[in-house]
Parts: structure tokens; C-alpha cells; sequence
């Protein structure tokens, strides 16, 4: 019988009380010892008042969008690229081979990783901004509804839309702040914003959004702002004229050690009707 120590180290704003529950396993795949804790902690004081919501995708990871018109968009291009690689690396390993799950186990790490940094860096944001609440669209039957071709299903079946909304609404809860995945997200990312006409083909080639009402932007931000007016029946960006304004948008990169601003903004994310 071995003996084994650990010290519990943790983020400096956050506080924990007591360690609720304590247990250490073997994980066969990575060949480690594993000590999991659950602790009690004390939630950050939140006096905002804000909004935001969130649209969810593959090559843009999360469209955010808050009550004062402000974007930011997270890039989920690195993600898409591991997922490719070790794909390929699988491919030719026997399925559920010892190989084949250590392979599965890194990839699985890799990307939690990154949903970890990307989630970290929004809900900072949402705290900067003043937000108490966070409106995300709600997922369920999307993917069983909509016929992509097979490829992209299965893409999409795998792509860990539910681990990316869980960290969001148990960091939202450290920071004060409420997250809810309950809003009917359908159509939002076919409908104008500006003027509500739904056409599936205003959708353009690398994610860009084009009505013939005048209105352009990026199909991410345009879908986000959807799901804002949807949640709250106002919009983010529409003034008193009902005349959509150009959002602020800002671009981020996601990366092993944080997340950073492109050096060449897209000057053409969104564009006033």
C-alpha cells in the first residue's frame, strides 16, 4: 500500500471554504493517479446590472455580444485542427485499442484545455462589462433536426457544445452571474437582424452574412445579436430609429497559454442598415 501527498493549489481570486469530498483513482488510459476534489466556494460579489448572449459554433467557438452593442468573437479554428489531427493518428490504430485511447485521452485534454482558456477569458469580460446574465441558445434537438450531409453531422455530434456551456455556467456562478441555455435559438442565424427576413441563402461564403435590406456582417455576430433580441425583445445595436448600428467587434485567438487579439481586425464584421 502506497502513501500519497498532495498540495491543493488553486486561482488567487478564488476562495474555497472546505473540501467537500476528496477521492483518488487510477486513470488506466493515462496511466496516472488522480486526486478529484470537490470544494465549497465562496462566489464573487456581482452588482451588475448587463446582459449578454452568446451564439455557439465550430469555426467561431462563441459570437458574444453585450447590452451595449460590443461583439467578441472566439476562434475555434486551433480546437477544429487537433480534432483533425488526432483523427488522423486514430486512423490507423485499432478502435479501442489501448493506443486508441490514449490517443482519445490526450485529445480530450487538449481541447478541455482550450475550452477552459476561452471560457476563463469571456466570463473576465462579462465581469469587466457589468454582466449579471448570460443568455446562450439552447442546442437541444438542433443537431437531430437538421440534415448537414454526413460529414458534417458527425462533426458536429462530437463537438463539445454541452462541457463548453457546463464551465460556462459554473464560472458565471463563481463570478455572480447567471447562465442560461434556454433560449430557442432556431433561425437565428438565417433571420436578418435588421430588417427579420429569414433567407437561408443570405448566408455567404467564410461565414458572412448579407441581406438584401442592406445589412452585412459576420453570421456569428448576426446570429448572436438574434438571441440577445430574443431573450431580452430588445436589440443590443437598434436605436431609437429602429436602424441597426455598427457593433464594436472584437477577434481573439485561442492558444495553449491564453487568448490574443489578431493583429488585422476585419474591418467588415458588420455594417449599418
Amino acid at each position: 500500500m502506497k502513501q500519497v501527498s498532495f498540495r491543493i493549489s488553486h486561482r488567487p481570486e478564488i476562495e474555497y471554504e472546505r473540501v467537500r469530498e476528496l477521492s483518488i483513482a487510477y486513470d488506466k488510459v493515462s496511466g496516472r493517479i488522480e486526486a478529484r476534489l470537490v470544494v465549497e466556494v465562496k462566489t464573487r460579489e456581482n452588482d451588475g446590472t448587463g446582459k449578454a448572449a452568446v451564439d455557439l459554433g465550430e469555426t467561431v467557438l462563441m459570437a458574444c455580444t453585450f447590452d451595449d452593442g460590443n461583439v467578441i468573437l472566439y476562434s475555434g479554428r486551433l480546437i477544429k485542427c487537433i480534432r483533425r489531427y488526432w483523427q488522423k493518428v486514430r486512423a490507423n490504430l485499432k478502435q479501442n485499442s489501448r493506443s486508441w485511447k490514449q490517443i482519445a485521452h490526450r485529445e480530450k485534454k487538449q481541447i478541455e484545455h482550450l475550452l477552459h482558456v476561452a471560457t476563463s477569458h469571456f466570463i473576465e469580460e462579462c465581469v469587466r462589462h457589468g454582466v449579471k446574465e448570460i443568455v446562450i441558445g439552447n442546442l437541444n434537438g438542433i443537431r437531430e433536426n437538421i440534415d448537414y450531409g454526413e460529414q458534417l453531422n458527425q462533426r458536429l455530434h462530437v463537438w463539445p457544445y454541452r462541457k463548453l456551456i457546463n464551465m460556462l455556467k459554473y464560472k458565471g456562478e463563481l463570478a455572480g452571474i447567471l447562465v442560461r441555455d434556454n433560449v430557442d435559438e432556431g433561425s437565428t442565424s438565417i433571420t436578418c437582424h435588421a430588417c427579420g427576413k429569414i433567407m437561408a441563402s443570405n448566408r455567404r461564403h467564410r461565414g458572412l452574412y448579407v441581406c438584401s435590406c442592406g445589412f452585412k456582417a459576420q453570421a456569428d455576430v448576426n446570429g448572436a445579436l438574434n438571441i440577445y433580441e430574443r431573450a431580452y425583445k430588445v436589440s443590443p445595436v437598434k436605436g431609437s430609429s429602429g436602424r441597426v448600428a455598427r457593433p464594436a467587434v472584437v477577434s481573439y485567438r485561442l492558444g495553449w497559454h491564453g487568448v490574443a487579439e489578431p493583429k488585422h481586425r476585419d474591418k467588415t464584421l458588420c455594417a449599418s442598415a
